[in-house]
């Protein structure tokens, strides 16, 4: 079999997600032929991943076992968002929903795009179900929190002088800006 090695870079990316959206991945890098046969070899890599005790199997989906989600729509709107960011910069990194107990901070999402020897970090956060004043409460935690980029430095383990915070809603065009 071809590109477990390949399949399982990606799920320990995303974390949590389907076989459309690791064909989707795979295929943009060239590596499948995008549509059904790239959705089959996605599932033959990620069954046989399963079976070999790597990733768990769900109700349609594949996570890495620490995953505790069941893939309800934040969880595959947020698997979506993050294919996108790999796909448009597979050299990225992400820190999918890490905990920042000291500050009672959960972002969706802590990104890197990384490009030769430079980088860019945002906070990404999907609002789909979030009120605007609950939203608007967590990015003024960042925005004020003095620590936030020794914090995130420590976290990514490159040096963050400054950050975004990106809405999902506004990812599309924040990648196009940001990677060029």
């Amino acid at each position: 079999m071809a590109h477990e090695a390949t399949v399982f870079e990606i799920i320990q990316t995303l974390v949590i997600a389907d076989k459309h959206v690791v064909a989707d991945v795979m295929a943009r890098r060239g590596l499948w032929t995008k549509g059904v046969s790239a959705v089959n070899n996605s599932y033959k890599a990620l069954n046989y991943l399963a079976d070999c005790g790597k990733l768990v199997k769900g109700d349609g989906y594949f996570k890495l076992p620490h995953c505790k989600s069941d893939y309800a729509e934040h969880a595959r709107l947020l698997t979506k968002a993050f294919a996108e960011i790999l796909k448009a910069n597979p050299a990225c990194l992400i820190f999918r929903e890490h905990t920042i107990a000291e500050k009672g901070l959960r972002p969706d999402g802590i990104v890197i795009l990384r490009k030769e020897d430079q980088g860019l970090c945002f906070v990404l956060e999907l609002c789909n179900k979030e009120s605007e004043d609950y939203l608007q409460q967590k990015m003024n935690t960042w925005r004020y929190w003095q620590g936030a980029t020794s914090y995130l430095s420590q976290l990514t383990g490159y040096q963050i002088p400054h950050f975004d915070i990106v809405r999902s809603g506004e990812l599309t065009d924040y990648l196009k800006e940001a990677l060029p």
